[in-house]
């Protein structure tokens, strides 16, 4: 099975997957810098998943790191590949989420979100890693007049939080 970067694993959503994908058989890597979560949710992981913390077991390595740092996410892969389980696959939940704290320092938002994203992205680049599943908001279309909202509605985000989404869909588009 291959091997999986999950950067912001430690969140609910990347716990939730990191427990699925252990239990559908593959390995996992969480790089996460726990800033809006806790290694307890791994911890958690583990149980669930029935993991222990051995040295044998490998299923599931936790790295702290933050995102936009690109000697840390380069040294990840290099040492998935030095242990002979190469990333070959990255989902990225790895962002600051908070609308309302977006709007009161929209700056990191953009550091983080965007800038962030940038670095992963040159990272697996550098590291011949092509396949990203990117988490985004729903928060990109903005207040739209219809419900539901589907991905055929006009992106308009409203808040810096939904405008640092759309600028990594939009990066994502030209990379």
């Amino acid at each position: 099975m291959p091997n999986i970067l999950i950067t912001g694993g430690a969140g609910f959503i990347g716990s939730h997957t990191c427990s699925v994908l252990i239990e559908a058989g593959y390995d996992i890597i969480v790089f996460d810098s726990f800033v809006n979560s806790s290694s307890t949710s791994l911890q958690r992981v583990k149980e669930i998943t029935g993991l222990n913390d051995t040295k044998d077991d490998l299923r599931l390595k936790i790295v702290q790191g933050d995102v936009r740092n690109k000697e840390a996410l380069d040294s990840v892969f290099k040492m998935a590949a030095q242990r002979g389980q190469p990333i070959e696959a990255v989902i990225h939940f790895a962002a600051l989420k908070s609308v309302s704290e977006s709007i009161k320092d929209p700056l990191n938002y953009w550091d983080v979100n965007v800038n962030g994203s940038g670095c992963l992205f040159s990272t697996m680049n550098s590291n011949n890693c092509r396949t990203l599943v990117f988490s985004s908001s729903a928060t990109i279309y903005g207040a739209q007049k219809r419900s539901p909202i589907t991905e055929e509605c006009i992106i308009q985000p409203i808040n810096p939080y939904g405008n640092t989404k759309a600028a990594v869909e939009k990066m994502l588009l030209d990379v």
